[in-house]
């Protein structure tokens, strides 16, 4: 469990850091990790204060694919479902490929969430991920230039009486991946974190599309997988994404 008020660096040059909860990944290319198929990785989600709170979150990656299966995914930090999970990238159903981030909350029970769509952003090449969640505002911004910010039903941190979330990544396409080379976070007001050391042999536009619906699942069907402190069911938990696409077209938990 990583302090919020903690900058961290992870170029997976030296290890995955915070992020311990692993899936099915792919560590063979030194520095990057690709998630295929049926794959995830997350720091441990346990209690209101795991992960981190308001600040910078800097990811760089590769999406591949024009179907939903792949995301960079902060997860609520007490581990359970429906909740604050905020997405930074997400793929859209429609085939074209687009990008979006999400912004989720408890519905009364179920899934509600915002979405921002990331205009003119290419998959399939490396681009570099950027989210600035502060109180009532969380901004997406990709390759330094802003695609979309969400003020409705922002979450609150835990230093502020709310709750913190988790950085993970998830891949539940055959036919789309995920690859990972850098992740960082700087705390609101806090200084940037050093780079990671490596080892010698080592491995600004206008929102777009606004959406809000309730999710298909039943609330206690995924309380119960999340519920517990021990390893995640990414398995049960990707089975339940699919089900939702082929409800409502939309690949969500």
């Amino acid at each position: 469990m990583a302090a919020s008020t903690d900058a961290m660096n992870i170029s997976f040059d030296n290890g995955f850091g915070s992020i311990g909860n692993t899936f099915n990944i792919d560590t063979s290319v030194a520095g990057q990790v690709t998630l295929r198929g049926g794959a995830a990785m997350m720091e441990w989600a346990i209690s209101p204060d795991s992960g981190h709170g308001y600040g910078t979150y800097e990811i760089r990656a590769q999406v591949n694919g024009n179907q939903p299966g792949a995301g960079i995914i902060l997860w609520p930090g007490d581990n359970h479902w429906p909740g604050q999970e905020i997405d930074m990238v997400e793929i859209a159903p429609d085939g074209s490929g687009r990008q979006y981030g999400t912004v989720h909350w408890n519905a009364g029970g179920a899934d509600g969430y915002n979405a921002a769509l990331y205009d003119g952003v290419q998959g399939g090449v490396f681009h570099d991920y950027k989210m600035i969640w502060e109180p009532g505002k969380i901004t997406f911004l990709v390759d330094g230039n802003q695609k979309g910010v969400i003020t409705d039903h922002v979450p609150v941190d835990y230093a502020h009486g709310g709750m913190n979330d988790t950085i993970g990544f998830l891949n539940n396409n055959p036919n789309t991946s995920i690859t990972i080379d850098n992740v960082s976070y700087t705390p609101l007001g806090g200084s940037a974190p050093a780079p990671a050391p490596a080892l010698a042999a080592a491995i600004a536009a206008p929102v777009a599309d606004t959406v809000a619906h309730a999710d298909v699942a039943g609330a206690s069907t995924v309380a119960q997988l999340m519920a517990s402190t021990g390893p995640i069911d990414w398995e049960a938990i990707a089975s339940l994404v699919r089900d939702n696409f082929a409800h409502d077209g939309y690949w969500h938990l």
